[in-house]
């Protein structure tokens, strides 16, 4: 019965020592080739006070800056009465494009709101967030 502690011991510092490092059937890991954009609008949008009990839209328009097309691989929004459209393929380089950000909640309470949408893509600073804000007033 003392040897399964023994045993355990022996197994577990066998599987610690592994190959040492740099040995030959260690390959680096290849780096996901990556792009730059530059925001061409605000990345902060503030709609300030309104009264309209419509739907609130802002395109956030982009460039793509890098060497190799640009691609949003996901958009969340900070909430479900936020939604974002934005195209399906990817921006080559030098190219333009847009990220048309919808508040839906006009309407149902008055006060601020404040809502985020990331967007998750080949870029090393993923993700980058957008924000929309504004203050509904229920003028009746």
């Amino acid at each position: 019965m003392k040897s399964i502690p023994y045993l355990f011991f022996v197994l577990l510092l066998a599987g610690c020592m592994g190959k040492p490092k740099g040995s030959a059937d260690e390959q680096p890991k290849p780096k996901r080739a990556t792009t730059t954009i530059e925001w061409l609008t605000e990345t902060k949008h503030d709609f300030g006070v309104y009264t309209e009990r419509e739907p609130k839209s802002f395109d956030f328009v982009y460039r793509n800056t890098g060497t190799i097309p640009f691609a949003i691989d996901s958009v969340l929004t900070s909430c479900g009465c936020t939604g974002a459209d934005y195209v399906k393929r990817p921006v080559l380089p030098g190219k333009t494009d847009t990220i048309h950000v919808t508040y839906y909640g006009n309407g149902f309470m008055p006060g601020i709101f404040h809502q985020r949408c990331c967007i998750f893509a080949n870029i090393d600073e993923s993700p980058i967030c957008l924000e929309i804000k504004g203050i509904f007033d229920h003028a009746e």
